[in-house]
């Protein structure tokens, strides 16, 4: 599997200045860019559009911390996706937020204070996954990924609730 980082001309690291990502970005791609590549062989056009679609991956990727931090993961052998069994504390606290969710459904107030505690759990989570990297405690590393994405989940299911609510009550009013 090739680096996102080597594709990018980055350092591997998790903790990723967002701005230095979007410069190496579009350095990249105004090397590959297929438009640059007109009136070529169809050998370097062809090199030209798979480099730039692979620049394109890395970027997407990099940019997002719970697949950057998947993708430092891979680099090392170690594939995590929704098929990853759960450690039964992380198993749990993902029941119990669910439950909270599902309890806040009718109130806005509780829903959007749930959210916002979501979003906190998910910063201390990026923050632990930058600590795990770090020291290379892989395993610790593991989990923090499996929990930044199931409270990404639960985030969308809060903003989902979130919505349903400000429809219904949109339907009420007219």
């Amino acid at each position: 599997m090739q680096s996102y980082y080597e594709i990018l001309g980055l350092p591997v690291s998790f903790a990723l200045n967002l701005k230095a990502l979007e410069k190496a970005y579009f350095d990249a791609q105004r090397q590959w860019h297929p438009d640059r590549f007109i009136g070529k062989s169809e050998a370097d056009r062809a090199e030209a559009a798979s480099r730039s679609m692979l620049i394109n991956d890395a970027y997407e990727a990099l940019k997002h911390p719970l697949q950057r931090a998947r993708h430092l993961l891979e680099l090392q052998g170690i594939f995590i996706d929704d098929e990853t069994n759960p450690p039964p504390a992380l198993l749990m606290e993902v029941m119990e937020v669910r439950e909270r969710l599902h309890d806040s459904a009718e109130d806005g107030r509780s829903l959007m204070a749930e959210a916002e505690s979501l979003k906190k759990a998910m910063a201390i989570c990026t923050q632990a996954i930058d600590d795990a990297f770090t020291t290379r405690d892989i395993p610790a590393m593991q989990e923090e990924v499996l929990r930044l994405g199931y409270l990404g989940k639960s985030l969308e299911e809060a903003h989902m609730l979130i919505y349903r609510l400000k429809a219904a009550h949109a339907k009420e009013h007219h």
